[in-house]
């Protein structure tokens, strides 16, 4: 979504002005993106979520917006979102977390520079002369902060749920009422088999710390994939259920 990420600056940017996003068009060919498990619940009705190990072995729980590459099954042509929750990480453009080395706890405030929501004329100003926050960029602060919370919360439990022994590779092969086919490999899900197996003590922990509550969220989420190729490569009205547009 950042063509052009940089640090906010209160000397460089003092005189800089932010406009609200009109359309979602900075996003249109993502086909996923980063979720919190407080957002669990609400996006599951929409967006299939699963789980990717990076490289390095970290976890990410992430809602799949496409099954088509370059593109996002949920912006239309007018750029508008088509579902009706919004992942925080879409929501939060044009600003970023930037990471503090050596400072965890915190972190620097990014802009994408290049984006349109920016201007030297018109807007809402951040700095006020003397460099400090106007009330539209501490709200940006604010939002951007407790992202940071929830990430690390989410972190903790993709960590939990993967000491639990939990996750597992699932290949999703989905063939529409067209026959076109589609598919996602080596996404990692939880395997509901060896969640009820699980020890009284650890169902109880994941219970009592909300938990239990994502990963069904996580698990429903998947009946979404149907759907999901359903909006690929906008179809013809009679290959799209009603309730699946």
């Amino acid at each position: 979504m950042y063509d052009r990420p940089v640090r906010l600056n209160r000397t460089t940017h003092l005189a800089l002005r932010f406009n609200p996003p009109l359309h979602y068009m900075f996003c249109r060919a993502m086909t996923a993106t980063p979720l919190m498990g407080i957002e669990f619940p609400a996006a599951c009705r929409h967006y299939p979520i699963v789980v990717v190990q990076g490289a390095d072995g970290a976890l990410s729980a992430q809602a799949v917006l496409s099954l088509r590459e370059d593109e996002n099954a949920f912006v239309d042509r007018q750029g508008q979102w088509t579902a009706s929750y919004i992942p925080a990480a879409i929501r939060r453009y044009p600003f970023a977390i930037a990471d503090i080395p050596g400072n965890p706890a915190d972190f620097d405030v990014a802009i994408d520079e290049a984006s349109e929501c920016f201007s030297p004329n018109h807007g809402q100003a951040l700095f006020t002369p003397e460099g400090a926050f106007e009330p539209a960029l501490q709200a940006q602060i604010d939002f951007l902060r407790m992202m940071q919370a929830e990430h690390q919360r989410t972190q903790a439990f993709l960590e939990a749920v993967r000491a639990a022994g939990l996750l597992t590779p699932r290949n999703v092969d989905v063939v529409r009422a067209d026959r076109q086919r589609f598919g996602v490999r080596n996404a990692l899900v939880v395997d509901e088999a060896r969640l009820l197996a699980l020890p009284a003590s650890t169902s109880h922990a994941f219970l009592t710390s909300g938990y239990l509550g994502w990963i069904y969220a996580h698990l429903l989420s998947l009946q979404c994939f149907v759907a999901l190729a359903n909006r690929a490569g906008q179809p013809l009205d009679d290959v799209v259920p009603w309730w699946a547009k």
